[in-house]
């Protein structure tokens, strides 16, 4: 929701402002009611005594709004949708409107005025409090300053110019409110001169939570709907002052009433033609729309009910009316055929706006901090909407590596051939965070990251004004902020987003295909000049490709690099930017991206032409003289003479002038614009590699114009679903997916290898670094070198390309023609994209959260600097021994006592204590991307343990903080989690051996998982569960046990060991459930284990329902607890009933973090002394 507070003053008094207001809102109703599209019904004007202000006039209208909204969005609405509903309550001086549309039932503005004898000073009339008081936006509008232009300026408004014959008032200078407030500061108005100055306090609040459409579509109606019709009521309020000077409150009234009758007689005429679905499938539309909202019992009406529903009712709806017939002329010009209208029909009867509702609505309508979590669209990635058969992994004998093409003709053929015979397979991956690279060095700029954001439009844009571009990105700095702080603390400060305008490139390739096209074509209200395409049999894909094979094109190149240049010279010096020395990146939409792409292109044909150091360019990459030319020069299409342009053989010279990091692009058809260059020229030659680091290509998959880009290097791709964006909501800090090529080699032996005849893999686990580099695997041994290198060399980066995001089912039945406009809109306001985009350029520590142990010892650094042992013997007795250090992770409820464990060891079997040696302990309070501080240091006992409790300054709130005690000597280390809980915390147990293994191994190699144990551990981690892993195992086994569930991607959990050997491990087992129930309050909610488990958790007051045993079960335990005779699948089964099981209770499901469960890394490399 967007809050504004609109101070609006003029130089006339309280009163007199009233008759002006109501006489102004009247004249209005009567000159902006032109017919179809245009107009206003006065439904009711009554008083009433009790009700908003006390005693007022209530008053309700229709305003037909079709032909002041955007052509983008009438597009997406049904055109008796295009009506706006007012109700107001004039109870002076205070009033109160609601503006609300039947069948956008999502959309809601509300204004709130007072009116005070003042210049606008008063800060808080409204008396507002907490997050509305913090987000309001106060604009003071100055009648006199703020111009209108174009058709909305009339000279006889102009309060600069505009003299009142009756009351001798006027011209106004721009200083008129300091003047007017200086003379009737403290002094009754109006003064014996006449003077008075009262200001409108104005609150606004608007509300249009539909996906992707919420920010662009509530700041035009704050922009336009709002401060500009405002501007301009208040300056004909003034300006028509010798019209109702002298005018009475009953003067007014009859104004009304004979504005109400002349307005009722106006649109009555027309009320049968403007209909354009009928009676029936009006209540059909209501009724579908209404069962795609989110579950609710009844849905909250967004006005109160009046005792006179009825009449307004049958006054929109009169009963008995037949269903309208088709009469709209344009319609007719569509098509003589009744088919025609039939399918209009369809169209309008599957139009679903409902399915766009924004996920913000909970069950009760409170806004939530996590506002995206709705029910319905809880999903694991953005791609569960998908249906599983769309997804196509069946793997094909792989082409030799020169023919990895999608060109070839082996391929094609191929692939036509098993067009109607695939099989599916669907691949489901949970696996871990990519590492982050290492912080870089601070400097004294305090900019690391430079965004630029090079935005030309949609493909149906045929012109983009600065003022939306302006507008986009800062709906896009906006809630990169809002991310930031929420999620990316450190990042704060240190991203600049700066907006790149790029040339409008589809204006002439939008003219011709009107031209072309055997349908009719609109002109958008808004560009009338501008061709807008509104048919969805009009082949959208084309677009792209004509526009980039225009001769001007080129041109448009050559002024994105000059835009480009100039915003990059201006930011450096900026205050922001003065030392710059960071990463700069670059994103794209739909059309710019295509624009960044071969400015880029151009750059790496300068630098091969004048760099020695990219010689070895040469050697891989054929490049054309200029990308674009060498492809227009090429075409077999006779292009018209071009224009005369303004540059010359110099413009290939032209480049950046500064080097880009990462690339991404939003849903971009950068790829059918290669596709097709590449068909037109040279097949045998490699598409040209942006000289970056790495590409991101994300897009919709319901998107009509984005395309793939990996299939375009590598026919292999073909076979793989594109990356799955995570949900902000859900995983604000990403669901752990890998997205390194390497890693996907690896994981696809069947599909990269040569000539191999491999069995598919179903499901896939992340591969762990020991087992990548392993021979055991077989894997890399399968994959010929050189197939690997052949492919690195043409990827555009190290990482994945493809990434597909959310979107709606609904979206489907929209018009293609209006999908282009709302996807480039929602990429501005999308956290799912803008926190994917902070994963991959932030440099903060992830090394709890990672699988790779190399990378946990080079980002975190501990603050105090090795020192010698305090002991002499101890470098000798740990000379050429392993550290194995260790600590369970603790729960504590919030207000016991935070204490904490820790044993510091060396040598295989625990054979050298650290005796009285210095640790230092650090916590991380802000996790996961808080900064380290510092705790204590303290010093080992004789048995190399630690103990310590924090102070209570020291002491933290409920919450799962990593915790890391470091060796001073050696900087050794050992991770742990301390976890503070609420009362009543409900946790699901796991006992490690007796719940996932399926093989004995308690030395040697790895055991077994069993199949379906990482589901069932996740399913209850979604329902809000504490995880809890238990076992009787020796501490000693920490790190390899916990490595083994990391690598097999169980969810984040509490680990719990027994302290050394145990001659009653079960005993230690119940000891310690038992000791959490009755300290620390926790509630067991269900456990599982194998049936020596039953025992432990039957004496921690489970019953049989609450304990699930697998495998081989004595009888004479079976009556304590559910057998899993089926194994956990058919288990998980029955866990998704409906009403089988219940989400955890209370606050402490907020807590439970979304990640796989880290290995424990203690043995970081140092350096010997």
């Amino acid at each position: 929701m967007l809050i504004k507070e609109y101070r609006i003053p003029l130089p006339l008094t309280v009163e007199e402002y009233r008759i002006a207001q109501l006489y102004m809102i009247a004249k209005k109703s009567r000159e902006e009611s032109s017919g179809e599209g245009s107009g206003v019904e006065i439904l009711i004007n009554e008083p009433y005594e009790d009700g908003p202000g006390g005693k007022g006039q209530y008053t309700q209208k229709i305003y037909h709004v079709g032909s002041h909204l955007p052509g983008w969005f009438k597009s997406l609405l049904p055109k008796s949708a295009l009506t706006v509903s007012e109700e107001a309550w004039n109870a002076y001086p205070y009033t109160k409107t609601r503006y609300t549309c039947p069948f956008v039932e999502k959309f809601s503005l509300e204004i709130e005025t007072y009116y005070f004898a003042d210049n606008g000073h008063q800060e808080n009339v409204f008396n507002l409090s907490g997050s509305d008081l913090k987000n309001r936006i106060v604009d003071v509008i100055d009648v006199v300053k703020d111009q209108l232009y174009g058709g909305d300026y009339f000279k006889e408004e102009d309060p600069k110019l505009f003299v009142s014959q009756k009351c001798n008032r006027g011209p106004l200078s721009d200083s008129w409110l300091e003047d007017y407030w200086a003379e009737v500061q403290g002094k009754p108005q109006p003064l014996p001169n006449g003077k008075g100055l009262m200001c409108a306090y104005k609150l606004c609040k608007v509300e249009f939570r539909y996906w992707g459409m919420q920010t662009k579509l509530e700041k035009f109606i704050h922009d336009v709907a709002l401060r500009k019709t405002m501007l301009r009521a208040h300056r004909q309020a003034w300006a028509w002052q010798d019209e109702w000077h002298g005018l009475t409150m009953e003067d007014i009234r009859e104004i009304e009433r004979q504005t109400q009758l002349a307005l009722k007689k106006k649109m009555g005429g027309e009320t049968g033609e403007e209909q354009d679905i009928s009676e029936e499938n009006s209540k059909s539309l209501a009724a579908t729309m209404s069962s795609l909202e989110k579950n609710e019992d009844m849905p909250t009406p967004l006005a109160p009910k009046r005792s006179n529903d009825k009449r307004i009712q049958k006054h929109l709806t009169p009963e008995g009316t037949p269903p309208s017939e088709h009469k709209n002329s344009k319609t007719n010009l569509r098509s003589s055929s009744s088919g025609s209208i039939k399918s209009l029909q369809q169209q309008v009867s599957n139009w679903r706006m409902e399915t766009l509702v924004r996920e913000s609505e909970t069950e009760t309508g409170s806004e939530d901090e996590f506002y995206d979590c709705e029910t319905s669209f809880n999903k694991w990635s953005s791609m569960c909407s998908i249906d599983a058969a769309d997804i196509d992994i069946s793997p094909t004998q792989c082409d030799q590596a020169q023919d990895d093409s999608i060109f070839n003709p082996t391929f094609l053929k191929r692939v036509t051939s098993e067009r109607g015979s695939r099989r599916v397979m669907t691949l489901q991956s949970h696996q871990s965070i990519d590492g982050c690279p290492e912080t870089p060095v601070h400097n004294s700029c305090p900019t690391t990251v430079l965004i630029l954001v090079f935005h030309a439009g949609s493909v149906l844009d045929a012109n983009v004004d600065m003022t939306a571009k302006k507008s986009d990105v800062t709906t896009f700095k906006g809630a990169f902020e809002s991310v930031m702080r929420q999620h990316y603390p450190t990042l704060v400060g240190h991203v600049s987003i700066k907006l790149v305008p790029c040339p409008s490139v589809c204006t002439e390739a939008l003219g011709v295909l009107s031209t072309l096209s055997p349908y009719s074509f609109d002109c958008s209200p808004s560009t009338v000049e501008s061709p807008s395409l509104t048919n969805d049999l009009i082949p959208i894909g084309a677009i792209p490709l004509i526009s980039t094979s225009s001769p001007d094109y080129v041109e448009s190149v050559t002024k994105t690099i000059n835009s480009a240049n100039a915003v990059y010279t201006e930011f450096i010096r900026s205050e922001d930017g003065k030392g710059f020395n960071g990463q700069v990146c670059i994103v794209g939409d739909s059309m710019g991206s295509v624009l960044a792409y071969d400015a880029l292109c151009r750059t790496l044909q300068y630098q091969s032409r004048h760099d020695s150091e990219n010689s070895i360019l040469d050697t891989e990459i054929t490049i054309p003289n200029d990308t674009t030319e060498h492809y227009l020069n090429k075409s077999h299409l006779q292009a018209p003479t071009p224009r005369r342009r303004s540059s010359s053989t110099s413009d290939n010279q032209i480049k950046f002038e500064f080097e880009v990091s990462d690339f991404f692009s939003f849903g971009s058809p950068l790829s059918l614009i290669l596709a097709s260059r590449k068909i037109s020229n040279d097949k045998s030659r490699d598409i040209v590699k942006p000289p970056v680091q790495q590409v991101f290509n994300l897009f919709h998959p319901t998107d009509p114009v984005a395309a793939r880009l990996e299939p375009l290097l590598s026919a292999r791709f073909t076979n793989l679903p594109p990356i799955n964006v995570a949900r902000y909501a859900k995983y604000p800090l990403g669901n752990g997916q890998p997205y390194h090529l390497m890693e996907l080699i690896q994981s696809h032996p069947q599909l990269f290898g040569d000539q191999l005849q491999m069995p598919p893999t179903p499901v896939l686990r992340r591969l762990s670094e020991a087992s990548v580099q392993s021979t055991v695997s077989g894997l890399v041994d399968n994959i010929p070198l050189i197939t690997m290198n052949a492919l690195q060399q043409k990827w555009w980066g190290s990482k994945r390309l493809d990434y597909a995001l959310y979107c709606p089912e609904g979206l489907a039945n929209f018009p293609t023609n209006a999908l282009p406009h709302l996807f480039h809109a929602s990429y501005w306001e999308s956290s799912d994209v803008i926190a994917f985009i902070l994963r991959q350029i932030g440099h903060f520590d992830l090394a709890l959260y990672s699988h790779s142990d190399d990378k946990e010892c080079t980002l975190f650094k501990p603050d105090q600097e090795r020192e010698k042992w305090m002991r002499k013997r101890t470098s000798v007795k740990l000379k050429n021994v392993a550290a194995n250090h260790r600590a369970n992770d603790v729960i504590v409820k919030e207000g016991n006592p935070q204490t904490f464990t820790a044993r510091f060891m060396y040598g295989p079997l625990d054979m050298i204590n650290l005796t009285g040696e210095k640790v230092d302990i650090y916590m991380m309070k802000d996790p996961p991307a808080g900064e380290w501080s510092m705790l204590s240091t303290v010093v080992t006992d004789k048995t190399g343990r630690i103990s310590y409790t924090l102070t209570e300054k020291q002491s933290v709130g409920c919450g799962i903080y990593p915790v890391r005690v470091v060796v001073r000597g050696d900087h050794t280390s050992c991770n742990f989690h301390l976890s503070v809980v609420p009362p009543q915390t409900e946790c699901v147990v796991f006992s490690i051996d007796g719940s996932f293994t399926a093989s004995v191994s308690v030395t040697g190699r790895d055991p077994k998982v069993r199949a379906g144990a990482v589901d069932v551990v996740r399913f209850w981690q979604d329902l809000g569960y504490l995880i809890l892993y238990i076992t009787g195992r020796p501490d000693m086994q920490q790190r390899k046990v916990v490595s083994w569930l990391a690598e097999h991607n169980f969810p984040h959990g509490l680990v719990f060991f027994s302290d050394g050997f145990s001659t009653d491990p079960l005993g230690h087992k119940a000891a310690h459930l038992n000791n959490l129930i009755t300290e620390q309050g926790v509630i067991l909610h269900v456990a599982y284990g194998s049936g020596k488990d039953i025992t432990v958790y039957h004496n921690c007051g489970l019953s049989p329902k609450q304990i699930y045993a697998i495998g081989r079960i004595s009888k004479k335990y079976s009556n304590m607890a559910t057998t899993l005779a089926d194994g956990y699948a058919s288990h998980l089964a029955d866990l998704r009933q409906p009403g089988a099981v219940r989400a955890a209770r209370g606050n402490a499901r907020l807590l439970v973090p979304r990640r796989l469960l880290a290995p424990v890394n203690n043995t970081s490399s140092r350096n010997r002394r």
